[in-house]
């Protein structure tokens, strides 16, 4: 597997003739001198291969004639088409070896459009994954280019990271802004991937509720594994529906955090706190409706079904005033239970719903084939179902 550095050159204001040089200083407090900052990372990070991503009126001219003695005629030619806005990649490619020479690292030269429509900036993308291979380590530098182009590179780091199963080592940014005493700042700006890469993990929880990606997120961020995994845990016991289990670690969880979620997590504090807010519900059956709601919210009807049906078993089985009292959480007593509802409909429908969704099979009922046959009728039975079956208090 390779480490790539991607790296985007834009139109910047010459000084005196020439690009303005700068001193960077990288967080180690090592520093290199350079006209181009994507040259002075190159040399701090050493990369298997340098690539390059510039528009057709990128300053290649400058960075060639910066890093190449050969190819006077080439050089004339490639700074006319820079003027012109006409760059070629048959350009680029002539002096991709000799900048590579320079730099002591395979060198590519690619032009990209200016992604002025959605057409340009996924072919820009394209470009950028065409560079790589699955499992390489991408580091991103978005300090050159144009005002848009690193936008479209943190995006690129996430559809890189997905696609091509890429590591993203680091997303840099020589701060030239911020120069001070002839020193410039380096910043790593990966903590903006590790916020998209929370906004991804929120929206798969808001359409699945499952935590377990919140929990490497939060590790990633500094917090304690063993306190992390409790929503690994309270995940697994979700996706089994084992509801009275999943309570455990989310309380253990609540308990370590009460005085706020680090870093990033702070941002989405209130989003995942809400959601597992249910454990603190002492009712079982409580519980399991609060869940069954979401689930069918979500359109995560298999699992409604089930858990709207474990639910109003816990109901009956919690008003059932026989002695001893039922245990709602024994195997026999909800047995028991269940044999008392054989003539209830609503517990008929909601059952029969829930054997036809686990199964896959077409139900000999023509009420549940008429809830089956498409979302909004599914959605609507169950919804009424619940409001029948299922009361808030």
């Amino acid at each position: 597997m390779a480490h790539i550095l991607i790296s985007f050159l834009g139109k910047s204001v010459k000084q005196n003739g020439q690009y303005r040089q700068a001193n960077y200083c990288f967080a180690d407090g090592s520093q290199k001198t350079a006209r181009f900052f994507s040259l002075a990372l190159n040399g701090h990070i050493q990369p298997d291969r340098l690539v390059m991503l510039g528009t057709s009126g990128s300053m290649w001219d400058v960075l060639c004639e910066h890093l190449s003695t050969d190819g006077n005629d080439q050089w004339a030619a490639l700074s006319e088409a820079v003027e012109a806005d006409a760059v070629t990649q048959a350009q680029l490619d002539a002096f991709s070896c000799p900048v590579g020479l320079a730099l002591h690292v395979d060198c590519q030269l690619k032009r990209i459009p200016y992604g002025d429509d959605i057409t340009e900036q996924v072919e820009i993308l394209q470009i950028m994954a065409a560079a790589i291979q699955a499992g390489d380590t991408v580091s991103l530098d978005l300090t050159h280019g144009l005002r848009h182009l690193p936008m479209l590179g943190l995006l690129s780091a996430m559809y890189l990271q997905t696609a091509r199963s890429a590591t993203i080592n680091g997303i840099y940014y020589g701060a030239l802004d911020r120069t001070k005493n002839n020193l410039t700042p380096v910043m790593q700006l990966n903590g903006l991937l590790n916020i998209a890469q929370w906004l991804h993990a929120l929206d798969g929880f808001n359409k699945t509720g499952n935590l377990a990606p919140f929990s490497g997120l939060l590790q990633q961020d500094g917090m304690a594994p063993e306190i992390a995994n409790c929503l690994e845990e309270a995940a697994f016991f979700e996706n089994t529906l084992n509801i009275p289990n999943a309570r455990t670690p989310l309380k253990k969880f609540t308990a370590a955090t009460k005085d706020g979620l680090p870093s990033i997590g702070a941002l989405f504090e209130s989003s995942l706190k809400e959601r597992i807010a249910w454990h603190k519900e002492d009712n079982l059956y409580l519980r399991q409706r609060s869940n069954a709601c979401f689930y069918l919210q979500q359109g995560d009807y298999l699992r409604a079904a089930a858990l709207g049906y474990e639910a109003f078993i816990t109901r009956c089985v919690q008003q059932d005033k026989s002695v001893p009292k039922l245990d709602p959480q024994n195997y026999e007593h909800r047995q028991q239970t269940k044999d008392t509802l054989k003539k209830n409909d609503g517990y008929k429908l909601l059952n029969d719903l829930r054997n036809a969704l686990a199964h896959g099979t077409r139900s000999d009922k023509a009420q549940v084939q008429r809830a089956l046959s498409n979302k909004d009728n599914l959605h609507t039975e169950l919804e009424q179902l619940f409001e029948r079956l299922l009361p808030k208090h």
